[in-house]
């Protein structure tokens, strides 16, 4: 029954991840489609809801797989271990470059909420880009492969199908009684707060970048811009934080 549980959270990571791709790229066609018949828009809007929903699910389950220490997954076991306090488990999940990408897509997701809520005249043209840059965002975690093509690496890959040893060999159900843990440079409270506040900067950059190519399809050349450069502005001073809480965790550390 344990190790069911544990199969079954990343069975549904899986599943969120699957769902959040699949979501992300109907939502950029029903967007496109909707800058000539408004009853698309709707629809658009419903299914980057559901990509939303998705990827909080898939931030859960693998914090999940995280906090419980379920080390049979390579990104567990790679990443943290049993005497991580809590918030050295929360930063070990962006330690990875899947948990990486995972929070770029995290925050574009929020983005793409309050953009829908607070642009009605701009809202198909701009959630277009949006929904387009989360669909290539969610492949970099997808870890599928499609006609012998790997697209991504799944943060839920098992150990075993990762590394080949004997131990896997001897015994196909063996669990490390323990992980890898985080780097000792890397147990440090800017570790904690650094990441999100620069990958929430590297996340409001699309903003300006969808109203742009927003603006050029819809012919509004110039319309965009006022509604873009609050994004920019706020872009740019979350980026110029991020950097200087980087340079004295560096200065601090060295």
């Amino acid at each position: 029954k344990y190790n069911m549980i544990h199969t079954l959270i990343g069975n549904l990571g899986h599943l969120f991840v699957t769902c959040a791709f699949v979501a992300s790229l109907f939502a950029t066609i029903a967007f496109y489609i909707g800058l000539k018949k408004d009853s698309w828009i709707r629809f658009g809007s419903r299914l980057f809801f559901l990509h939303a929903f998705s990827v909080f699910g898939i931030v859960i389950s693998l914090f999940l797989i995280i906090n419980r220490h379920y080390f049979e997954y390579h990104y567990a076991w790679s990443h943290t271990s049993k005497y991580l306090p809590i918030y050295y488990q929360i930063s070990s999940f962006w330690n990875g470059q899947e948990g990486s990408f995972l929070l770029w897509m995290f925050w574009n997701a929020i983005i793409g909420i309050v953009l829908m809520v607070t642009n009605k005249f701009w809202k198909a043209p701009v959630m277009v880009f949006v929904s387009l840059t989360q669909a290539f965002l969610t492949s970099m975690i997808l870890g599928s492969v499609i006609f012998e093509l790997k697209i991504g690496s799944s943060p839920f890959i098992l150990l075993r199908d990762v590394i080949q040893d004997t131990i896997f060999q001897i015994n196909p159900d063996f669990v490390p009684p323990d992980g890898n843990g985080l780097n000792p440079l890397l147990q440090n409270y800017w570790m904690v707060i650094h990441p999100p506040t620069l990958f929430l900067g590297f996340a409001t950059t699309v903003v300006p970048f969808a109203f742009c190519l927003g603006g050029l399809i819809t012919g509004n050349l110039k319309a965009w811009i006022r509604p873009a450069l609050p994004w920019a502005q706020f872009s740019a001073l979350v980026l110029g934080v991020g950097i200087l809480m980087g340079a004295y965790w560096a200065y601090e550390t060295l």
